[in-house]
């Protein structure tokens, strides 16, 4: 009795720490923080998945009141009683995030109800259990455990398994949160798989949008070229160097033709190497930070300082295997 007493005490501490740092990571816009960490890809090759496309809208942001961060704690807790790995939970609070955006709805489409928008009439239960956030979350991990190979899918196509929702590219922006979240009270890094890090570093820059050029910066206000493209992809927690020159370098290079949404494009050649970069979205289009009479925006590539492109990605792929 004493051992389960401390046991709980002890669950009660780690969750109350986790409130306590879940406001600060899901208030921040996404930006990269303490909790970032190097990802290892040691199963990420054999894994048959498809590329998640760019969100077409920003990363989301929340300022989290009592409700929403009760509810994301619970989630995480749940997973954790379970003895799941910490990839379920950020699968489910992703899912939590986009659903209901953490709140516990009385209503929604047809008769969807709760944090996950369950249905009655999908056999979720009935509505008085499905608005008890302990039983949607389990609900939804009991679910969730019996998709095959649920570990190995990526968050959209997890999630989408289990929801079945008519827009199942959304949960692809709320992954860098859920892992964030995730991470902060696990002490881990769950790691996100190619497909998912082309969409986290695509979700950053696109949030990005409009904010003003500054030489050197590296947001969250501002931003110049090379910053913008270090940021996006600290996002998905892979480390680059910080300037253009040296991106180019860091490689590995892509045959002109061969680019993919995720690569970097680089310009203006010069002897130490090129002087601007951009991040590739796909159809001749990059996001970047032109100059200081100009802000964060999308604009074509296909431009005559053209120097080529490189995919940051495929070197972490290839140092994991």
């Amino acid at each position: 009795m004493k051992a389960a007493t401390a046991g709980a005490a002890l669950l009660l501490l780690l969750v109350s720490a986790f409130v306590a740092a879940l406001t600060s990571i899901l208030t921040t816009s996404a930006t990269p923080g303490g909790v970032a960490c190097e990802l290892t890809l040691g199963t990420a090759s054999s894994r048959a998945d498809s590329p998640i496309m760019a969100p077409a809208s920003p990363v989301p942001r929340l300022d989290l009141d009592a409700e929403q961060q009760g509810n994301a704690a619970l989630i995480v807790r749940i997973a954790i009683e379970r003895g799941l790995p910490a990839r379920a939970a950020v699968i489910a609070l992703a899912t939590a995030l986009q659903e209901s955006q953490l709140r516990n709805l009385r209503y929604g489409h047809l008769d969807s109800l709760g944090l996950f928008q369950q249905r009655p009439s999908q056999g979720w239960g009935s509505p008085d259990q499905i608005l008890d956030p302990r039983h949607a979350t389990s609900a939804f991990y009991d679910r969730l455990v019996k998709v095959t190979r649920w570990e190995q899918l990526s968050l959209t196509r997890a999630a989408q398994a289990v929801q079945r929702s008519g827009r199942p590219d959304a949960y692809a922006p709320w992954e860098p949160l859920a892992q964030r979240t995730v991470d902060a009270l696990t002490g881990t890094c769950v790691p996100l798989i190619p497909g998912e890090q082309v969409a986290a570093v695509l979700a950053y820059a696109h949030a990005q949008l409009g904010k003003p050029y500054q030489w050197g910066a590296e947001g969250p206000a501002a931003f110049d070229c090379s910053g913008l493209t270090m940021r996006a992809y600290q996002a998905a927690g892979i480390a680059i160097p910080r300037v253009a020159a040296d991106q180019w370098r860091h490689g590995p290079p892509i045959p002109a033709g061969q680019e993919q949404p995720g690569d970097l494009a680089f310009f203006n050649g010069q002897a130490d190497g090129p002087g601007h970069v951009g991040l590739v979205l796909g159809n001749g289009q990059m996001i970047h930070a032109p100059n200081r009479r100009s802000v964060v925006k999308i604009d074509t590539y296909q431009r005559r300082d053209l120097v080529g492109f490189t995919r940051p990605l495929l070197r972490v792929v290839k140092a994991a295997g």
